[in-house]
């Protein structure tokens, strides 16, 4: 799996969140995901806050918009 492959699935799973806890998993499974692949898990998680960051809440539904801004909350935790 690429970095670019992981990021997408990662994106895809966000997007069919229902909320915050489910949110949590998925961005807690990222460094485990990465690992296991042999990925360099600070790149995964910049890469995957840039991708999430271009997202336009003109193709999301409000739940996903709000999901994906919670996404980027738990990135920057995990990043200080």
């Amino acid at each position: 799996m690429t970095k670019e492959e992981m990021i997408d699935s990662v994106i895809q799973q966000i997007s069919d969140t229902q909320n915050y806890a489910q949110v949590e998993s998925v961005i807690l499974d990222v460094s485990r995901i990465a690992t296991v692949h042999g990925l360099p898990v600070s790149q995964c998680f910049s890469k995957l806050e840039v991708t999430i960051e271009e997202l336009s809440p003109m193709n999301l539904t409000s739940t996903q918009w709000s999901c994906f801004r919670y996404a980027l909350i738990c990135l920057r935790e995990k990043a200080s």
